[in-house]
């Protein structure tokens, strides 16, 4: 047998061991809804106790609901988005002058990420992006407009802040992380808010995709996007379509081996 004949089999031999490899993880990841998490890395979430991840209260007529985007969970290392809305369900018009995001411990505010949606007399309702300060010794991060953001029932004007941030590498799978909130209105003596306010983050395990992405770029298999995904690489390949990637890994084997 030729040395290109033996090396194109020990290729396809190669592809297909990871052929098998890999539909075995893409099965793991297709759970039925309500069964354990067999994409997990370590303990099943049923250990991480799942706590309130939205909240709303009210201060005079004004109503805010502040959540975690999404179910409520996220892994060490990745990144968690919080939206605080504000509206005025009947009453006065309201302006808004400060809003302070108070985030769990460790968290740390992604740059680029803090966004407002409110209402604009040129424009209407629109979203803009907006630059807070940051205090990493009072972990919260703080956006401010003097002249206020209009919040009132009629047209539904309403005032939405997010900001996304990223979980400590070390965070404890099955905490419950609580965060708060504090704004200031126009007219208003005092800041409004409640910290803690009672909308958690609670730490889960990480999923089969953010294994394969979290310290694997010396594998050639991609870097995290830190939302459990990758940046475009085999990580992601791999993951949502297993078959598809190795069958392109066996024809560019026997390509190479002809």
């Amino acid at each position: 047998m030729s040395r290109k004949s033996m090396r194109r089999g020990a290729s396809i031999v190669a592809a297909t061991a990871l052929l098998a490899g890999g539909l075995a993880l893409g099965s793991g990841t297709a759970v039925a809804a309500g069964s354990a998490d067999l994409g997990s890395v370590g303990s099943s979430d049923a250990a991480a106790e799942q706590k309130p991840h939205a909240v709303t209260k009210t201060a005079s007529n004004i109503s805010v609901t502040k959540q975690v985007v999404g179910d409520g969970k996220v892994a060490p290392g990745q990144k968690v988005t919080y939206r605080t809305t504000f509206t005025v369900p009947n009453g006065l018009d309201r302006a808004i002058t400060k809003i302070k995001d108070v985030h769990p411990a460790g968290f740390q505010y992604v740059e680029g990420t803090a966004t407002i949606n409110a209402w604009n007399l040129i424009g209407g309702q629109k979203t803009v992006n907006v630059t807070p300060e940051v205090n990493v010794e009072g972990n919260y991060i703080r956006v401010a407009n003097p002249l206020g953001w209009l919040v009132s029932s009629i047209d539904a004007k309403t005032l939405t802040f997010e900001a996304t941030y990223l979980v400590p590498s070390d965070a404890k799978v099955g905490e419950a992380l609580d965060s708060g909130l504090a704004f200031d209105v126009q007219f208003f003596q005092t800041s409004q808010g409640w910290d803690p306010m009672g909308v958690f983050a609670t730490i889960r395990t990480q999923n089969l995709g953010e294994g394969v992405a979290s310290g694997s770029a010396g594998l050639g298999l991609g870097s995290s996007d830190g939302e459990g995904g990758t940046t475009g690489s085999a990580g992601s390949s791999i993951v949502e379509n297993p078959a598809d990637f190795i069958a392109d890994i066996i024809s560019g084997v026997i390509g190479n081996g002809s």
